[in-house]
C-alpha cells in the first residue's frame, strides 16, 4: 500500500495540484518510474517521472511505501545531475 505523510499530502494540495501533480500521479510514478534512484544519506528511494518533471521521495516501511515528499521542477534533469554528482542520489 502507498501511504502519504501529512507533509506530502499538504504539499500536493497546496502547491502541486495546480500543476497537475496529484496522489494518483505520484502513485503512477512510484509504480512505473522513468528512473529509480537511491539516497544513501536518508535511506530513501527517489522515483523519477520525467514527463511530469516530478521526483517522489519515499521509503519502504514493512510492506508499505511511505511517500515523504514530492519535488516538482522544470529543471529536474539539472537537479538530478547535481545530486548524482554530489553522491546524494545514486
Amino acid at each position: 500500500m502507498i501511504i502519504f505523510t501529512e507533509h506530502a499530502k499538504d504539499k500536493l494540495m497546496k502547491e502541486l495540484d495546480k500543476l497537475g501533480v496529484t496522489e494518483r500521479t505520484v502513485t503512477e510514478i512510484i509504480r512505473g518510474p522513468d528512473e529509480l534512484l537511491y539516497d544513501p544519506t536518508t535511506n530513501r528511494f527517489v522515483a523519477i517521472g520525467r514527463s511530469r518533471n516530478t521526483a517522489v521521495i519515499y521509503e519502504k516501511a514493512d510492506s508499505d511505501l511511505l511517500v515523504i515528499t514530492v519535488i516538482y521542477s522544470s529543471e529536474l534533469t539539472e537537479l538530478m545531475k547535481k545530486r548524482r554528482g554530489s553522491g546524494r542520489w545514486i
